[in-house]
């Protein structure tokens, strides 16, 4: 019985709202009163296209000449050379020396983000839990 229902649906899915007493122009009625309805219906109302018959399920690769001379060393580098890296960022610590700025990648996304939920400061937690773990690890290094 459910297979048979389920069969229905797939054959026409507005199916189900005709059961809810919604009929099909209705409910292009009802889905024209915003924008993305009025995008919604508009599909509904194209003509669909049929389908065309394809020899196999797989494409064929084309086989296509290389421009000029194939050199290894121009394949592996590339014709033009990556631009340099930005240098990284760097405060002075209190004894004189610089060191990377701690949780770069956190401050750049701001103090409190959408998933942080307490009244403490995101930034600072985090440079206080990469302090953390840099003194801890310090011996390991």
């Amino acid at each position: 019985m459910y297979y048979l229902v389920a069969a229905e649906f797939d054959r026409d899915p507005f199916l189900m709202f005709e059961l809810r007493g919604l009929s099909k122009a209705e409910l292009q009625k009802e889905l024209a009163k915003s924008p993305l309805g009025r995008a919604l219906v508009s599909q509904l109302q194209e003509e669909e296209i049929a389908p065309e018959h394809s020899p196999s399920f797989y494409t064929r690769p084309e086989r296509e000449a290389p421009e000029g001379e194939l050199d290894i060393k121009t394949f592996w580098s590339g014709k033009k050379r990556l631009p340099a890296s930005p240098p990284v960022p760097r405060v002075s610590t209190p004894s004189g020396q610089e060191s990377p700025v701690p949780a770069i990648l956190i401050k750049k996304q701001g103090d409190y983000p959408a998933f942080w939920d307490k009244d403490v400061s995101f930034i600072e937690t985090m440079e206080d839990f990469y302090r953390q773990v840099r003194e801890k690890n310090r011996k390991r290094l």
